[in-house]
């Protein structure tokens, strides 16, 4: 079958096997679609992370489209039903999809944000208003190297975005049903709980740090931090990792580290878990030692011009409004927001993102360009600065 410009750039995207933090050419391949319509693409490279922030016009409004062109990995290829970077067009509920990592997760975002830039240009070369596209290849990674250090040289240089559109996927049971208006706070911390090692025969002697453990995780869940805010759900606790034991059966364990998470709403902050935590273990009576870790602040954008002109680009494109949500993961518009900027992201549906099979409509992918060119026409129009 033939496949448009956005399916096609995403298709090769796909084929590139960039798993994170290494880009593997594919930001080569976006500054040839971008540079022959006079965009200025900058590389930045630090941490082993490669930065492409790519620019068009100047002013406001500065319009910023968000992305990363790294996935994560694989795992065992033999369970896929085809080789997870071929790219390939296959039918999922009897409509034709792009196959492969990356697909959903989230080069075909990528590419319709692109071609989305790429036909606004084309048809309005002497636009008002900054247009610009970051994309990293340490998003799924921790990072470092990644959108973190591009904004410390975007304030540097003064480029701050009034509005950032980031083409995550967004959408749970059909393409188009939900923006994303905000996404949680993430915090990790490495607990280690201490009790006495000693024989699992003579328990008099011993204090077993997993029961310890096993103690404080039922409290935490049975005393939830909160139970939600207007535009967020309740804090979630999770126990991510457990290392406990000597590996011998007949010895008690004197410590046992969890590493632990929260996915925290706008109602928290560090120091109020911080505190939760250390009254819970308070009332345990559980000696303990606590290292924390910050990955991302919580950001909300309420309402403005950017929900309106994507709401109504949605609308018109598919047919229906779309409601706003914002739970699920975190994503790299958490670095974005604390600059100001209005900040959302809508992409394709998320229920195959780094699973076996991973895929993506291709109509979806066409709709989705469509809907990005009419928010940026809009935007553009409303804020012109005469």
């Amino acid at each position: 079958m033939e496949l448009s410009p956005t399916q096609q750039l995403a298709q090769a995207l796909v084929r590139i096997p960039s798993v994170t933090p290494d880009d593997m050419g594919c930001q080569d391949l976006i500054k040839d679609v971008l540079k022959p319509l006079g965009f200025t693409c900058l590389t930045l490279e630090d941490s082993g992370t490669t930065n492409l922030l790519a620019t068009h016009g100047h002013g406001s409004p500065f319009i910023l489209f968000l992305g990363h062109t790294d996935v994560v990995p694989t795992g065992d290829k033999a369970t896929w039903d085809h080789d997870p970077f071929c790219g390939d067009i296959y039918d999922y509920d009897n409509e034709p999809c792009l196959y492969g990592r990356g697909s959903a997760d989230m080069k075909g975002g990528d590419a319709a944000m692109i071609m989305a830039l790429r036909d606004y240009v084309k048809a309005n070369p002497h636009h008002h208003g900054t247009l610009a596209l970051l994309v990293t290849s340490n998003e799924e990674g921790d990072a470092a190297g990644g959108v973190p250090f591009v904004v410390d040289y975007m304030k540097a240089h003064r480029l701050i975005p009034e509005f950032c559109i980031v083409g995550e996927p967004s959408c749970d049971d059909y393409f188009g049903d939900q923006i994303k208006n905000g996404r949680r706070g993430d915090l990790n911390a490495t607990i280690i709980l201490k009790g006495i090692q000693g024989h699992v025969a003579q328990p008099e002697y011993c204090d077993n740090a997993a029961h310890k453990a096993a103690r404080f995780i039922a409290a935490m869940l049975d005393n939830p931090i909160d139970h939600g805010s207007e535009f967020f759900p309740p804090t979630s606790f999770q126990v991510s990792n457990m290392k406990c034991g000597t590996g011998a059966d007949n010895v008690v364990p004197g410590t046992c580290q969890l590493r632990c998470n929260w996915r925290y709403n706008d109602m928290q902050s560090k120091e109020s878990i911080e505190k939760h935590v250390e009254e819970i273990l308070k009332r345990l009576k559980i000696e303990h030692e606590i290292s924390w870790q910050v990955d991302g602040l919580p950001f909300l954008t309420k309402d403005g011009e950017l929900l309106n002109a994507m709401s109504n680009a949605i609308t018109k494109v598919l047919g229906k409004a779309p409601s706003l949500g914002t739970k699920g993961g975190t994503s790299d518009g958490r670095f974005i927001a604390p600059l100001g900027a209005q900040t959302i992201e809508f992409g394709p549906l998320s229920s195959s993102i780094h699973q076996v099979n991973e895929h993506v409509s291709l109509k979806n992918l066409d709709e989705l360009k469509q809907i990005f060119e009419k928010t940026i026409g809009t935007l553009i129009e409303e804020n012109r600065k005469f």
